[in-house]
């Protein structure tokens, strides 16, 4: 779980949109263990049914320190209350002095992958051709952060694939409590990992909590467990 979250997270980082003001933008702090790792934000426009979210993104804390990586990336999509449909997501990585680009390109649903330099996919990974309904790891990512109207906060579920691996994310049960608003969900291995990470544990608790902010909820804070420690995604 820790390797989706943190990347679906950061990959939402510092984004802006190329035609300007967006409709939606927030930032956020990610840490581990009460240590801090990174720093997040999201900025999104929607029109009519249509998304478009771009981003870039860098560690920070102690994780800069340790590790050398930037990631751009940008998807778009077709979204309907908490249904997605990504039509297109790219990225591109640059890791100690590598970089690396992937693109996913969906036609009915399903991602055709494609990943420069070229490298021959594991035994264990997840086809793309059988990945149909799922949605990219930045589309994931708006749609875990957002801001949510009544009757759709605490209500998403998602399956995830990015381009190996294939997750699910279920966000639900709100308990209100005056403006704050609690969800309980989980996140769960489905296909892609390793026969050792399936064996050792398939399915994490997420905790969301939201915030009233006049007609909508937005994300205050987002909480998991990971062998590092608890991890946090909190609103700046």
């Amino acid at each position: 779980m820790i390797r989706f979250i943190v990347r679906a997270a950061m990959i939402a980082a510092t984004a802006t949109l190329a035609h300007g003001a967006a409709a939606e933008s927030a930032s956020f702090d990610v840490s581990f263990a009460g240590i801090r790792a990174g720093m997040l934000a999201y900025d999104a426009d929607m029109s009519g049914s249509t998304y478009i979210a771009r981003g870039s993104a860098r560690a920070s804390g102690l994780a800069g320190a340790i590790f050398d990586a930037r990631a751009d990336v940008a998807a778009n999509g077709k979204a309907s209350g908490n249904a997605y449909r990504p039509a297109f997501y790219k990225e591109v990585v640059k890791e100690d002095g590598d970089t690396i680009t992937r693109s996913f390109k969906y036609s009915g649903g399903v991602p055709a992958v494609r990943r420069d330099p070229p490298k021959e996919p594991r035994d264990h990974h997840a086809p793309p051709g059988r990945q149909a309904g799922t949605v990219d790891p930045m589309t994931a990512a708006f749609a875990i952060l957002r801001d949510r109207p009544d009757g759709l906060a605490c209500a998403l579920d998602i399956s995830v694939y990015d381009g190996a691996q294939r997750s699910r994310i279920e966000l639900n049960r709100p308990a209100r409590d005056g403006d704050r608003l609690i969800c309980e969900g989980r996140y769960t291995r489905v296909a892609g990992f390793k026969p050792k990470e399936m064996a050792e544990r398939t399915v994490w608790p997420l905790t969301m909590e939201y915030r009233r902010a006049g007609d909508v909820w937005q994300v205050e804070q987002l909480r998991f467990p990971t062998s590092f420690g608890a991890a946090r995604i909190t609103r700046r």
